[in-house]
């Protein structure tokens, strides 16, 4: 929701005589606080049921986070803007200055690249949103937690009881930091227009043909940041390949090729 607000308030600002109204639908991932994501549907579970109200006409704009976005879109639709990016970083959270004992992530790229920092740290799922995660490390269930620094940014969570570190050397997940717009094909132009930050854009696109790729979901250990410098795209990846974490960096100017061209040399293909 707060990330809808973000959208409305830059089409008021730009169409200030237009009206505009946010409605809320709870998805399947907003039910489901508790299963392993994996377990019940992965990426999708929550954006389905706003793409079907999309496709069936009940409202024009779908606002997502870009990394809940499957590389694969329904026929019909399309990811109209990508608003300018937020932070992309990693963060981990932590109450106290006690030992790392458990780190709770439901993400495999996450747990992938901690495992190196915290060798002999337990990783658990966890599921819930940030302020739920929070209260796992204030009563000890978790020592800590990682989290996106785009939304504790965006919630504008300001505890002194808690300790946020940014992850440097993580690579992050596709599209993370971006909202995107997702519409149906060929509608709402001038909105689109005006939503879009086009090095934003490029990013995505690149990240994402990096995840088409190589085939993988959000709980596939793999990960994408790209960068707009002049005239290049500048993209660092990660995935896992025997056992091994490959890290790999390249620029091009064409998004989708360079993506492309990421996996096959990350992959040995």
């Amino acid at each position: 929701m707060r990330q809808a607000r973000l959208a409305m308030l830059e089409l008021r600002k730009n169409f200030p005589t237009e009206s505009f109204e946010i409605v809320g639908i709870t998805t399947e991932g907003d039910r489901d606080r508790t299963s392993v994501l994996s377990s019940f549907g992965g990426r999708g579970v929550f954006i389905k049921e706003i793409e079907r109200a999309l496709l069936e006409g009940e409202i024009d704009m779908a606002v997502h986070s870009a990394k809940d976005m499957p590389t694969e879109l329904p026929e019909g639709l399309e990811i109209g803007a990508a608003l300018r990016r937020a932070a992309h970083e990693d963060t981990i959270v932590t109450c106290g200055s006690g030992r790392i004992r458990t780190i709770g992530t439901g993400s495999a790229r996450r747990a992938a690249q901690i495992k190196g920092m915290y060798p002999q740290a337990e990783i658990k799922p966890i599921r819930g949103n940030i302020e739920t995660r929070l209260e796992k490390i204030k009563s000890g269930e978790y020592d800590a937690v990682i989290i996106a620094k785009a939304a504790i940014e965006r919630l504008e969570i300001q505890d002194r009881s808690i300790r946020v570190t940014v992850l440097e050397d993580f690579v992050s997940a596709a599209g993370q930091g971006i909202i995107a717009v997702e519409v149906r094909k060929n509608s709402m132009g001038g909105f689109m227009d005006a939503l879009n930050d086009k090095d934003t854009m490029a990013a995505l696109k690149a990240e994402r043909a990096f995840l088409r790729a190589a085939g993988g979901g959000c709980h596939a250990p793999i990960g994408a940041y790209a960068r707009v410098s002049g005239e290049k795209i500048i993209m660092e990846t990660m995935l896992e390949r025997d056992g091994r974490i490959i890290i790999n960096e390249g620029e091009g100017t064409d998004p989708e090729e360079l993506g492309r061209r990421m996996y096959l040399e990350s992959s040995g293909k």
